[in-house]
């Protein structure tokens, strides 16, 4: 009976045992089989996601230009910076920083007392010298009426030879007398001509009509010189800038040419100028030449000042009509260009043929057309026919 009892007790322990092997094998095979079900459905999900990018319709309504591009600074074409030719203190400065002038108006006077001494000085001489004139015309004619009395005299025998050439001599004397009264008197005609013409040195007119660009802050009393400008003028209806193109682009460039300006104080405008003179040489130490453009201030309203900085774009050639895509979408291989456009959700491959670049886009002149939904982002990695989604 004993064994009996121990027999079951062994069996029950097996049993137990047993359900518990199987209840933990059955719990290992289920966990497997569930990180399994969640490994292919992850690899399932990865392979149906789509790449995104990003898309840009095509437009044929851009302007491309292939340019020669330069820095400059726009100067009036006509301008001058007045200064005086002589030395003195300053009477008056009649105008004054953005007045407008004409040719001939008067810009500033300098203290002229002494000149104006000196011509009431010379009107005196010249007063003398003619009074001088006048008495030795008189003197001379009375010789003149002697000596021809003689010589009649002479000649009908009531007169000596030698009073005839007493009357001679004197009328000859009176003749030198009023030819030197005479040029003494064109001397001080031309001397007050002189010192006319040197007071004028003393008083500035306007060389041109223009604009004040600068009075340099004069006062009166203020000493001036040759080499002190007093004021400096410029006529702001034609302004001008000179460019140094490459040597290898000298005979690109021709008169007449367009040239586009922007200007860094006005960014969201373009102005047009003309090249008007290219230089006949080439810089040796820069191996450019120099080209000079001009354009008409004045038909904008005079809005452009000298001295502004910009940029000049010498236009070799335009398109118009043109499709520019960013050079992003762009892709390279050993035959050329392709890019990929989307199609019904799928990127489809388009070979192109480019031509300019301008800034961070390119001139596709084939390959594209108007409303083509090129990818411009994403599409690095792309094949033909994947589909795509579209951000």
């Amino acid at each position: 009976m004993k064994k009996t009892a121990n027999g079951k007790k062994n069996r029950t322990f097996f049993l137990i045992f047993l359900i518990v092997f199987l209840a933990l094998a059955g719990a290992i095979a289920f966990f497997a089989n569930g990180r399994e079900g969640e490994t292919a459905g992850a690899a399932t999900e990865a392979e149906a996601q789509a790449p995104f990018v990003r898309v840009m319709d095509a437009r044929d309504d851009s302007t491309v230009r292939e340019s020669i591009v330069q820095n400059m600074s726009v100067e009036a074409v006509n301008r001058v910076r007045m200064t005086p030719r002589v030395t003195g203190r300053l009477e008056k400065l009649h105008v004054k920083q953005g007045d407008n002038v004409k040719t001939g108006q008067l810009v500033a006077t300098l203290e002229h007392a002494q000149q104006d001494a000196l011509i009431s000085s010379t009107h005196a001489q010249i007063a003398s010298a003619k009074a001088d004139t006048q008495r030795a015309r008189a003197e001379m004619m009375n010789a003149k009426t002697n000596l021809d009395r003689y010589e009649r005299l002479v000649k009908e025998g009531f007169s000596t030879q030698q009073q005839f050439d007493t009357s001679e001599t004197a009328y000859v004397s009176a003749r030198a007398n009023y030819d030197a009264a005479m040029a003494k008197e064109r001397q001080a005609v031309s001397e007050l001509g002189r010192v006319e013409s040197s007071r004028q040195d003393y008083i500035m007119y306007s060389p041109l009509d223009g604009t004040v660009l600068s009075d340099y802050s004069l006062t009166q009393g203020e000493m001036i010189s040759p080499s002190s400008p007093i004021a400096d003028i410029a006529d702001l209806r034609r302004l001008k800038a000179s460019l140094r193109v490459p040597e290898n682009k000298i005979f690109v460039v021709r008169p007449g040419m367009d040239v586009s300006l922007k200007f860094d104080a006005l960014p969201d405008e373009e102005f047009w100028g003309k090249v008007t003179r290219i230089d006949p040489y080439v810089d040796p130490s820069t191996r450019t030449s120099a080209v000079e453009i001009e354009l008409d201030n004045d038909a904008i309203g005079n809005r452009l000042r000298p001295g502004m900085f910009g940029q000049a774009a010498i236009i070799e050639r335009e398109f118009t009509d043109s499709v520019l895509i960013p050079e992003s979408a762009l892709n390279s291989y050993s035959g050329g260009y392709f890019v990929f456009v989307e199609e019904g959700g799928a990127a489809r491959r388009r070979d192109v043929a480019t031509g300019i670049r301008q800034g961070d886009s390119i001139h596709v002149t084939d390959g594209i057309a108007s409303g083509d939904r090129v990818i411009v982002f994403g599409g690095n990695s792309l094949s033909d026919g994947e589909m795509v989604e579209v951000q």
